[in-house]
């Protein structure tokens, strides 16, 4: 195996309320919301949550209620995000997008502004005590919600502070809600000058053939590309072996967030040369690597080893994938140009 990847100073496809900075506080966050913790908090409540978290393709966003319903106020979602913040801080990165979805976060009265504005206020804290990180939030919509409601919550992101509000996602239960049934809110992101990125081929329904399955999640890559014309695509698992569409993805610049542990804890892959890394990079696919939900799956240094472990990446190609990172990041508050 070659040398350890360079130092990894750029995420830009994690879940702020599936986040592992969040493990110290959550009890906090319990306490906080008056309700009762449901784990034990004296033991080691982290495997707990791993194991009610087993199968994340299931209802995903009854499973992550477990967290989001603790997050329905100022002072938690202020935590929270300050608490994110500092983690990776700490963790050496400079330059992070939270994803998060404030349409799960409003259950006690504050509008979506309202979660945007106090998650602000926490970042600013972190970035406060820790200068050197830029950390931003791509305001993303839960599919299941209806068209018109992704619209209007497009236009709530128009509101919101764009030097931190960098984007627009797509996120939640892809089997059951296809991306096109967003293509107004995205044509309405583009129309305000939002950069986009959209979960797409992460999982399609489990009663489909594996041919139909393959089938659906190329359709939604497809959909990603042509009709919501994203900036990044979250995922895209098929992308690798499905040539036509890596040369419009090199054509158009699309970045491609890469969650290669997540796919493989969650058994939508059976290895990683399943997904065809290095073929990607060969072919110009600005591919990286994230972490996506380090709560109860792998960390970012665990998923760059397990892809290591099967690729045995040059040095060259790890250097280039944080590039790439770097190049289709949304914002520029504090980088103007990669940190590598």
């Amino acid at each position: 195996m070659s040398a350890p990847f360079a130092r990894i100073n750029n995420s830009t496809h994690t879940h702020m309320d599936g986040a592992f900075a969040l493990i110290s506080i959550l009890p906090q966050l319990y306490d906080m919301a008056k309700i009762e913790f449901p784990f034990n908090r004296w033991g080691n409540y982290h495997k707990e949550i791993k194991k009610l978290f087993y199968e994340p393709q299931g209802d995903i966003v009854q499973l992550f209620s477990n967290i989001t319903k603790v997050m329905q106020t100022k002072e938690a979602l202020i935590l929270v995000a300050a608490t994110f913040t500092r983690f990776h801080a700490r963790q050496g990165f400079r330059y992070c997008e939270a994803t998060i979805a404030p349409q799960y976060h409003t259950k006690a009265g504050l509008t979506e502004e309202e979660v945007i504005r106090a998650l602000v206020k926490g970042i600013k804290i972190g970035e406060r005590e820790y200068p050197e990180i830029e950390m931003n939030i791509i305001f993303t919509i839960g599919r299941e919600a209806s068209p018109e409601e992704g619209v209007r919550l497009v236009e709530a992101a128009s509101r919101c502070n764009r030097n931190y509000v960098v984007g627009i996602g797509l996120a939640c239960d892809e089997a059951g809600y296809p991306p096109q049934r967003h293509i107004p809110a995205f044509r309405r992101a583009k129309e305000l000058g939002f950069k986009t990125t959209a979960h797409a081929g992460e999982w399609a329904s489990a009663d489909l053939n594996a041919e139909m399955y393959e089938a659906q999640l190329v359709e939604n890559i497809r959909c990603a590309i042509f009709d919501l014309e994203v900036d990044r695509i979250g995922h895209a698992i098929p992308l690798g072996r499905h040539p036509e569409l890596i040369s419009e993805v090199v054509k158009r610049g699309v970045g491609i967030e890469g969650c290669p542990g997540s796919n493989l804890a969650s058994e939508l892959i059976p290895n990683m040369k399943y997904l065809k890394i290095r073929d990607m990079l060969q072919a110009g696919v600005l591919y990286f690597i994230n972490a996506d939900d380090d709560l109860f799956l792998p960390d970012i240094n665990e998923t760059y080893w397990l892809c290591d472990e099967e690729y045995d990446f040059s040095d060259e190609e790890k250097a280039q994938m944080i590039k790439n990172s770097w190049l289709t990041r949304f914002g520029r508050r504090k980088y103007q140009s990669p940190v590598l």
